[in-house]
């Protein structure tokens, strides 16, 4: 079957967290463009609240990285507002049940001038299934054997998969595709960029910034955006700054463009003339328990006795600053793939008496200083959490002292964005992180709570090995979309009674603008659809 989509308009809004991917939604409170009328050319300054590190497209799939790297590199396929994929580099594509053959937008170009192949593009996706290089991406998007193949006469690139796979359109659309010459030196795209992408990275200052050129001549972006539509900076600056109060007032001066704004800070952005909010739904708080062995949180009984001590009607006013409410569901971001309630009779409710019941029937037994030991160890709990905003250690503050109630000790420490993804996939030192996982398909999801661990090429960092949801996963991939969700959700409740993880609140990430307008692809900017005004 093939696939033609007309234009689709963006909304006006982008989030930052650790997401993998995201899905199209916003509210505003003012939807109409700023008093001044369209720049021509100038700089557009965003604000994230710390250096994710490096930008190589092979390398990361976290949220601030993939937000500045989106500047950089096109994909396949983009995701139109109501969750279907709409043309980007593929112009269209047609389908069989175990393959996708893209037809790829003639004049395409790379930012050092040479023009993109076919060939190119399956030699991308050639590289990052390689055993040798692990890039995440193969475990969040293409988590099927494949096959690349490409026709440049014909203009075409064919994926084909051992085995049926019911997102494969939006999967193999979603990796970035990296030019030749960023193949030849990988190494060498950690802080820059060799991309089809709109903006090329000129700059770099560790902690500080990036500063990225727009690209002259560039047409194909989705929905056939071009960067030369007026209004569009000739300049983009990600500036780190880990302060959100210090973000507000930069807002508010005229010395930043965007930022987002998570805490107290809201209210007064939102009494402020020319600052525009945007918010799109997101799972804002998330415990999630490492089970690797060794570990104290190894232990399904442990586990669940942390998650009863832990009281999620208090914790979810503190971790999203009285703006959220409790996560019913794995996914909250929108359009939600496979809405409804997940966590009710799932998720091991709070309940203090029992949770220290168990501990006792373990052994765990508390000593002089009120914190529980076992042959010597004790049961502290080494709890990572990403600083920047304050309701975020709010929370983890109250569920140290949940947990101490119960005799559970807790360390906790606050990480820079390289700093925490470091812990997660490279050094896995900690018992417990907390964090928001938020992706736009269920399938994404199956690599943060099952298969690979990030020592395998895999996103697994708490070494999750719950049988009954791979089990349960991969039936749902394979599943056709009409009966897909009633398998994904069965999947979701199985890591909920083992408490492999646990949602606690659904919110908003809002985000303010002055002086600018944009559109997003759930949780990211869309690059071409930034607009400067006077």
């Amino acid at each position: 079957m093939t696939h033609q989509f007309r234009n689709i308009a963006g909304v006006a809004a982008f989030a930052l967290v650790l997401a993998a991917c995201g899905g199209t939604s916003s509210s505003s409170t003012n939807s109409s463009a700023p008093a001044g009328g369209l720049a021509s050319g100038g700089t557009f300054t965003l604000a994230l609240g710390s250096d994710p590190g490096t930008v190589n497209p092979y390398k990361s799939t976290g949220g601030l990285n993939r937000q500045v790297y989106a500047f950089a590199y096109d994909t396949l396929v983009g995701r139109g507002a109501d969750g279907k994929p709409v043309p980007q580099l593929a112009s269209s594509w047609t389908t069989t049940g175990t393959s996708v053959t893209y037809a790829i937008k003639t004049g395409v170009t790379c930012s050092d001038g040479t023009t993109l192949k076919p060939s190119d593009i399956a030699a991308d996706f050639n590289y990052i299934k390689d055993p040798a290089t692990l890039s995440p991406w193969v475990a969040l998007s293409l988590p099927v054997k494949y096959s690349a193949a490409a026709d440049d006469t014909k203009n075409t690139v064919t994926i084909t998969t051992q085995t049926a796979f019911g997102a494969l359109v939006q999967g193999a659309g979603a990796i970035p595709i990296v030019c030749p010459a960023g193949l030849k030196n990988v190494a060498g795209l950690d802080h820059a960029s060799n991309g089809t992408g709109p903006y090329k990275i000129t700059d770099y200052v560790s902690g500080d910034h990036y500063t990225m050129q727009v690209r002259s001549g560039y047409t194909w972006g989705p929905a056939g955006a071009a960067t030369s539509a007026a209004g569009t900076p000739s300049t983009v600056k990600i500036a780190f700054v880990a302060n959100e109060s210090t973000m507000a007032n930069q807002l508010i001066s005229g010395q930043i463009n965007a930022a987002q704004i998570t805490g107290p800070d809201r209210a007064r952005l939102d009494s402020q003339t020319g600052i525009k909010r945007f918010d799109i739904p997101v799972i804002v708080g998330e415990v999630n328990y490492n089970e690797a062995s060794g570990r104290i949180t190894s232990d399904t009984g442990v586990r669940v006795a942390v998650t009863q001590a832990l009281n999620l009607s208090d914790l979810v006013p503190v971790s999203t600053a009285n703006k959220g409410t409790a996560a019913t569901n794995l996914i909250s971001e929108a359009p939600v793939a496979c809405p409804g309630d997940e966590t009710t009779g799932a998720l091991p409710g709070f309940d203090l008496a029992k949770a220290q019941q168990a501990l006792d029937a373990a052994g765990w037994t508390k000593g002089g200083d009120g914190i529980r030991q076992k042959a010597g160890k004790s049961l502290t709990l080494k709890v990572i959490y990403q600083t920047g905003a304050p309701q975020t250690a709010s929370a983890v503050e109250l569920i140290g002292q949940q947990l101490k109630a119960a005799g559970i000790g807790t360390n906790l420490v606050g990480l820079t964005n390289a700093a925490f993804l470091d812990s997660l996939y490279t050094t896995a030192d900690f018992d417990i992180y907390y964090s928001a996982i938020n992706v736009e398909f269920p399938y994404m999801a199956t690599t943060f709570f099952g298969g690979a661990t990030p020592a395998k090429g895999g996103r697994n960092a708490g070494a999750i090995a719950n049988t009954e949801f791979e089990q349960l996963s991969a039936k749902a991939a394979a599943a056709p979309a009409d009966q897909a969700c009633a398998i994904w959700s069965q999947a979701h409740k199985s890591l909920f009674k083992r408490a492999d993880v646990v949602p606690i609140s659904s919110g908003d990430r809002p985000i303010y603008a002055s002086k600018a307008t944009l559109s997003t692809v759930g949780l990211f900017a869309v690059p071409t659809s930034i607009r400067l005004y006077q």
